[in-house]
Parts: C-alpha cells; structure tokens; sequence
C-alpha cells in the first residue's frame, strides 16, 4: 500500500490541476447554470403572468356580457307586458301608455308588477328609461298618476354606454323616432308593433335589439291598476314576470 500512496503523492505533485478538477465545479460552469436557471424562471414568470392576465380579461369580459344581457332581459320584459294605460303627470296631464321622445328615450305602462310582500299597491308599473353621462338608467314610479313632487326610484342598468336610442315599427311596417304619432282626426292611427333600441357600448360598439308587441297591447282598467282583488284578468291574459 506504501508504494501506491507515494506513487499517488508523485503523481498529485506533477498534475496539481486534474485532481483540483475534480474537487467542484468552475466560474464558468456555475455561471452558466446560473444563466440557465434565470432564463428558465423567467419564462415561467411570463407564463404565469399571461395565464393570469387571460383569466382576468376573460372574467371581466363574462361580467360585463353578462351585464348587457341583463339590462337586455329587463327591458325586453317591460316592452313584452305594456299596457294601453294612460297616467297623469305632476301636472295632471294625460300621458299616453308609450311615449319615445328625446326627454326619456322610453316611457311606457307594464303590468306584472311583482308584489310578494302582498304591499298596498298597483301590480301595473310606470317606467321610463334615460341615458345620462355614460350609464343607462331604468326609472319607475311607486304610483301610476303621480301628484306633484313624485320623483321615480332610478336603477342603473348598464354602464359604458356611449349612446342611446328607442325607436318603434307601426303594423304598417314604417319605423318612428317618436310615438305616438299625430294624425288627422279622419284618419286612423297605426297600431304599435315593435319598439327598437340601439346602444353603443364602449365594449362591445354598436349594438341593436328589437322587441315585438302583442298585436292589441292589453287594456287595463283603473280598478285593476289600483290592486283591486277583485279585478279581473286583462283580456284574458295576466302577464307576470
């Protein structure tokens, strides 16, 4: 063993750096491991970020669709269940059931008015719908003719709403900016067919939807518009929600 373990000293003595060698790694070699591991992370850093930046967008993106369908289900119920119901204004005036003008884009009497808490009023509501700033908003009031002072309980819709517009189609096929029309007293006046809306939302640009009336919109009687439990049904048919 002596001579083995001298021979082995002779031989460390004359190549000091093959056995050095052997003791780790070199500069070199941890640096580029190090460069490795760094370029590794960095891409998984980047993967992770765009993972969690799709999820978001997506999400984002599924509420507000989901917002506009909202809004969209709403109004789509108020125009399905008008009704020819007249009210008067603060001022006593008459109103006619549907109303589209420049003031309030929309304004109409529905029926169908859930009332679960069984509360002393009308299951026939007055809306109106208006667009101010960028938000569209639902008004309603608690009473159909309304004293002077009644302000309606407003209710955002949507937000991000650049314009907006109502429109309604007669059963002539022709399409109105305003309603109702004002005609000849020999003349007939063109039924309601359909009301049309176009939005266009900061999203998702221009959009359009388009509800039809049941031809003959009920008619309601005061007595049936006050809550009256022994009111009967309007024209054979009572629409809810």
């Amino acid at each position: 063993m002596k001579p083995h373990c001298a021979s082995e000293t002779i031989a460390r003595q004359a190549a000091p750096g093959k056995f050095a060698n052997r003791l780790g790694f070199t500069l070199v070699e941890m640096m580029t491991a190090l460069a490795i591991f760094g370029v590794i992370g960095l891409m998984a850093t980047q993967i992770l970020t765009g993972t969690i930046r799709v999820g978001e967008t997506t999400r984002e993106r599924g509420e507000a669709l989901s917002d506009v369908q909202r809004a969209m289900d709403i109004i789509g119920r108020d125009i399905m269940q008008l009704t020819r119901r007249t009210v008067l204004d603060e001022l006593g005036e008459s109103t006619e059931p549907v109303v589209v003008s420049g003031t309030s884009l929309l304004e109409l009497t529905r029926v169908g008015w859930q009332n679960p808490l069984g509360k002393p009023r009308s299951e026939v509501q007055r809306v109106a719908y208006v667009h101010r700033d960028d938000t569209l908003i639902r008004l309603f009031w608690p009473v159909l003719d309304r004293a002077p002072g009644s302000e309606p309980i407003a209710q955002i819709l949507l937000k991000g709403v650049n314009e907006a517009s109502f429109a309604v189609h007669d059963d002539q096929g022709e399409r109105h900016g305003f309603w109702p029309l004002v005609t000849a007293e020999d003349e007939t006046a063109p039924e309601l067919a359909a009301v049309a809306m176009a939005l266009r939302l900061e999203r998702y640009g221009h959009v359009e939807r388009l509800w039809l009336v049941a031809p003959g919109a009920s008619y309601i009687t005061d007595a049936e518009a006050s809550g009256d439990p022994g009111a009967g049904e309007v024209e054979g048919v009572r629409f809810r929600s």
